[in-house]
């Protein structure tokens, strides 16, 4: 009895410490895209969008980064990628002298988010609709 003891619990913290360390994997860009706002690097990653839908950017001098999961349109409202969507996909990201834009295509509509960046900080989206072509 005292050995089946041990084996239930020698197996409930095998089967624990493999749910862990599935939960904690790090999850790896698919794409990255570096570049120059103001005197800033600033990097752009995307994940696979089934794992992490959000989008991380960072700035190399303060090593500050921010995960980007919701977007506002002009009307005020708000999508959280994680939640309101069924699927998204960022199209044309590029770096500006104002900080990163980005289409988000949401498979229902575009929007069209300009992201702030200055030296120390990281904005929040602000989007504009955009018509399907």
């Amino acid at each position: 009895m005292k050995h089946l003891l041990k084996t239930i619990t020698f197996s409930s913290v095998l089967f624990s410490g493999a749910a862990c360390t599935q939960d904690n994997e790090v999850l790896k860009a698919r794409d990255e895209l570096v570049g120059i706002v103001g005197n800033e690097t600033v990097s752009y990653l995307r994940y696979n969008t089934e794992e992490q839908p959000c989008i991380t950017l960072s700035l190399e001098s303060t090593g500050a980064s921010k995960t980007l999961c919701n977007y506002t349109d002009q009307q005020g409202n708000s999508v959280d990628v994680r939640t309101d969507a069924a699927a998204v996909d960022y199209l044309s990201p590029k770096f500006t002298a104002q900080g990163l834009e980005v289409t988000l295509d949401l498979m229902s509509y575009y929007l069209d988010c300009q992201i702030p960046i200055t030296k120390a900080t990281i904005g929040e989206p602000a989007c504009m609709f955009k018509d399907m072509d």
